[in-house]
């Protein structure tokens, strides 16, 4: 029940931000061009509370979906009767008309890159290996990685066409590439080799994702082992809480990311775990298993993570700007990945996008994990509902867009774009919109519950 009140207020609190600024950004560009608004809406539905202020009526509304500045002439139906009013929009030139659309996006974007900035100029903290160069430092046993002939100590050149990655890139790049055959390049004792690597697809947080194997050195001094659950290869094998893990198939072990990579691709196969049980060292052998509800494959142990070193430093304006700027520009490719993903057939729909009880969720997540990590999940987010803002479909700011264009292309043949054809057109993306948000629930229940 506590993280159930902790997923619904930190929901509350991230929409409401990002929906103010949203439409805050539509308001005050429409303002600039005397265009009367009578609503600025944050939710939608009934009216809560608010207050009126000159023409314009702000409220808060009982569903917290979303919300809307309501702009005189913006309708349709509103069209014929406020054309020629000076406060209409449909009075305005087509220009000023596309930076009012334009702004609402444009303000998510800006934000996006506001708050890693002010992050950065208090505190810039990250794990000290994801700004790194990607020197591998570990490779799972029987991984793909290991497959494709990856070593420890060979630094990756080159990843699917990206050239000199950084452990973050790796990672979130290889994330995105679930099932996929990609290029490697890496560097060995100052030769390279393009080598091939077959991605094997694993669940995380009930999402599908890419594994390699690689990891980078990361610290530890074997693995603890805190809790052994019942009915699994751990507790058939006799493992004990307190028994250290120290090699897996004679490769030695630091820490549990190591563990967990190498009983990821190893479902079915037998595992020989060394272990040292009040200073005697023994062998143990296991086979994972795939756990159904979970994704992926376990053993049935837990021990504490060991996490890795961090680095911070407080950067200056324009450093702070800049790093800002490419975290957005990293983040963005991404997206550009996992939208041409999905429209190669690679990935879902589900599988990449959120709605909102999955915002909720990483919303709560991110909370339990600290300030940074809450205030750059925002970030993150808001640089999507930029984007998502921008496709052409009708209702949205990208679809109003569209519409100018098409009202330009009816006026170069002379004619003028009717009344009832805007309001079809309005009614099917709507209607797309519902059927997307109602598809995005469905999908993020059926993850949660997974």
């Amino acid at each position: 029940m506590e993280a159930l009140f902790l997923n619904l207020g930190t929901f509350i609190i991230v929409i409401g931000v990002l929906v103010f600024f949203h439409e805050a950004g539509h308001f005050s560009v429409a303002k600039l061009f005397r265009v009367s608004v009578e609503t600025f809406s944050l939710g939608f539905g009934p009216r809560l509370f608010g207050f009126k202020r000159g023409e314009t009526d702000y409220r808060v509304s009982a569903i917290p979906l979303g919300g809307y500045v309501k702009m005189l002439g913006e309708n349709p139906d509103e069209l014929e009767e406020t054309r020629g009013l000076q406060g209409a929009l449909v009075s305005k030139p087509a220009w000023q008309r596309f930076f009012i659309f334009l702004a609402g996006p444009l303000a998510n974007l800006l934000l996006a890159i506001v708050i890693p900035a002010a992050l950065y100029m208090f505190s810039y903290e990250v794990p000290a290996y994801r700004t790194e160069p990607a020197r591998v430092g570990f490779v799972a046993v029987g991984s793909p990685a290991e497959r494709a002939g990856i070593r420890p100590g060979d630094l990756v050149v080159q990843f699917d066409g990206l050239n000199n990655p950084t452990w973050a890139e790796l990672e979130d790049y290889t994330a995105l590439k679930p099932g996929e055959r990609v290029s490697v390049v890496i560097e060995r004792g100052g030769q390279r080799r393009t080598l091939t690597l077959d991605i094997m697809e694993t669940t995380e947080s009930g999402e599908t994702i890419g594994f390699t194997g690689l990891l980078p050195d990361l610290p530890g001094d074997g693995v603890v082992i805190n809790e052994v659950q019942p009915g699994t290869p751990a507790e058939r094998a006799r493992l004990r809480p307190g028994d250290k893990i120290i090699a897996i198939n004679g490769l030695p072990i630091k820490n549990m990311k190591e563990v967990t990579a190498c009983v990821h691709p190893n479902v079915g196969r037998a595992l020989t775990f060394t272990i040292l049980r009040e200073g005697r060292r023994l062998d143990v052998h296991l086979t994972p298993f795939f756990d159904e509800a979970l994704g992926f494959g376990r053993v049935g142990f837990s021990a504490t993570p060991t996490l890795p070193p961090m680095v911070a430093s407080r950067l200056g304006p324009i450093e702070a700007f800049a790093e800002a700027v490419r975290f957005n520009a990293h983040y963005l490719g991404l997206i550009a990945e996992a939208l041409s993903s999905i429209a190669k057939g690679r990935r879902s729909i589900r599988e990449t996008f959120a709605g909102p009880v999955g915002i909720a969720v990483i919303s709560g997540e991110a909370a339990q994990q600290g300030l940074q990590s809450f205030l750059h999940m925002m970030a993150i987010l808001s640089l999507s509902l930029g984007i998502f803002n921008l496709f052409p479909v009708p209702v949205l700011d990208g679809g109003q867009i569209f519409m100018l264009f098409l009202e330009k292309g009816f006026h170069w043949f002379g004619q003028e774009m009717s009344v009832s054809l805007r309001e079809k057109i309005q009614t099917i993306g709507f209607a797309v919109l519902v059927f997307l948000m109602g598809y995005m629930i469905y999908a993020d229940i059926a993850k949660l519950i997974q």
